[in-house]
């Protein structure tokens, strides 16, 4: 599963000398006279480095119990320190689009009652992981109109399609263009079909047909009768009754053809069809380590040669600097970051290596107003 990050962009403005140290000194945490420790009175020296090397947790900052005496310490550090103020950047939401037909013929009464009741929860999983959700319902009534995302018309639109029991796959070639307008061009697309029976259109014709419409890849998921020899039979153990018609054997051929999930019509949990469905839409968005870069406050600049991003694992109580690479094909296996445009950046985007680490969870501070650490690359 996707782990959520916690993003703070450190803000850094302003630059200049220590003043009662000099350039060239760090004040240690104070203490009680001596040459190790030392600041002006009370609560002791102000801490360590700010936008400098990674301090442990508890250390440096300002502050730490002091007395007025003692020598400041001897640390060397870069003539630039830097003040700093906190503004929120943003994670870029990743777009998914998922386009369901429902097959709603008289044998369906119960599984499309299932749709119903899972569907809004399958949204809400997709959405909590990040991803900005679109659902587009193929049917001949909107099965899901009286559910919080049928009425949510950002991320769901009903289409009127007479499905039944063998023309799914049609309906979805044949309303092309009644949906179309609600899928993006840069999001994953994923096509379920839900279905008792057999399809008329095969698998390899529906390809041929929806790739010049889409012009992008799909994946194909299956929600119909796997072949048992035969179609499956439900808990009751009374064919069609509480199973199905015929094997979707098209349907199953084209979710293997896709990457798809395949699951039984005939379960009596579909917790079992839509954990799995929605785990593998999730699983279809590439990784949102893209971050939009803030507005400075008022009055000041952004230099792109004045950047940094910094990364704090989970159990980690140091902050990691990773350098910048000139281009993602810099990247390779280095744990880096580059901009969307070096000349005239709008993102700041991490290499595949730190985008997936940073998945597991953690802290990224993005840091604006020293100069940025590049990748060396051998």
């Amino acid at each position: 599963m996707r782990a959520l990050l916690s993003l703070v962009c450190v803000l850094l403005l302003a630059c200049g000398a220590d003043p009662e140290g000099g350039p060239d000194r760090v004040p240690s945490s104070g203490g009680s006279g001596g040459p190790s420790s030392g600041g002006a009175g009370g609560q002791g020296g102000s801490g360590g480095r700010i936008g400098g090397p990674p301090i442990p947790a508890g250390q440096g900052g300002f502050g730490g119990a002091g007395g007025d005496g003692g020598e400041r310490g001897q640390t060397p550090i870069d003539p630039e320190m830097c003040s700093e103020v906190s503004q929120t950047a943003e994670v870029v939401v990743s777009p998914v689009d998922i386009v369901w037909a429902i097959d709603t013929s008289a044998s369906m009464v119960d599984e499309i009652a299932a749709v119903n009741a899972n569907i809004t929860s399958f949204a809400t999983m997709i959405s909590a992981a990040g991803l900005d959700h679109h659902v587009i319902m193929l049917a001949s009534g909107d099965v899901v109109a009286d559910t919080p995302l049928g009425a949510d018309p950002a991320h769901y639109q009903y289409v009127f399609a007479a499905v039944g029991s063998n023309d799914a796959l049609q309906w979805i070639i044949d309303s092309y263009s009644q949906y179309s307008a609600f899928l993006r061009p840069n999001a994953p697309l994923h096509f379920v079909v839900v279905t008792d029976d057999e399809s008329f259109v095969t698998a390899a014709d529906f390809q041929a047909q929806m790739a010049p419409l889409t012009g992008k890849p799909f994946t194909f998921h299956a929600i119909a009768s796997e072949d048992a020899p035969g179609p499956c039979i439900g808990e009751c153990g009374l064919p069609i009754v509480c199973g199905a018609f015929s094997p979707g054997i098209q349907y199953y051929m084209l979710a293997d053809a896709t990457g798809g999930q395949k699951s039984s019509i005939c379960v009596a949990d579909w917790s079992e069809v839509f954990v799995p469905l929605q785990q593998a839409v999730i699983e279809s968005v590439p990784l949102p380590c893209d971050y939009a870069i803030p507005a400075p406050p008022e009055g000041e600049t952004l230099d792109p040669d004045k950047v940094n991003i910094k990364f704090t694992a989970p159990d980690a109580t140091m902050a990691e600097q990773l350098p910048r690479a000139n281009a993602e094909a810099e990247c390779g296996d280095n744990e880096a970051w580059f901009y969307d445009d070096p000349m005239m950046p709008t993102q700041l985007r991490m290499c595949p290596a730190s985008c997936t680490r940073a998945q597991g969870g953690g802290t990224v501070d993005i840091a604006f107003g020293c100069k940025t650490v590049p990748l060396v690359v051998d």
